[in-house]
């Protein structure tokens, strides 16, 4: 079964380039332009994995990172938080619950070597 990921993205360049990179690599991807819709959309889909821009407008990433956090069924869905706009906001992300930062733009190796490790170590807090 192949791993479900949801891409939360504002910027439609962006957007279609990760999702593109997930699917090319094997995953099934779903998107979304800003956090609200994200947010439903992860409440439906129940996906293993949520990648989140950080500054969009409206609902932003930390404001995803926050309700899924505080959403039973979804608190332990990973999620990778990406930015153009330095660290600052991506480390305040990880401080409430984000498990990992990838900056942009996105490398492409790094950002599957990231999905990758948080899916893998999903699996692993499954079967523990």
């Amino acid at each position: 079964m192949r791993k479900r990921i949801l891409v939360i993205e504002d910027d439609d360049v962006m957007r279609e380039l990760m999702s593109m990179t997930l699917e090319q690599n094997g995953y099934e991807v779903t998107s979304a332009e800003d956090g609200v819709r994200g947010y439903d959309t992860a409440l439906f889909l129940r996906p293993d994995l949520i990648v989140t821009d950080i500054q969009m407008p409206g609902a932003d990433g930390i404001h995803v990172v926050r309700r899924v956090r505080d959403t039973t069924s979804l608190e332990k869905t990973p999620i990778l938080v990406t930015t153009a706009f330095g660290t600052g906001s991506a480390t305040f992300s990880l401080q409430l619950g984000a498990n990992a930062f990838e900056p942009k733009p996105i490398n492409s190796q790094s950002f599957l070597s990231t999905v990758r490790r948080l899916l893998s170590d999903r699996g692993t807090m499954k079967a523990a």
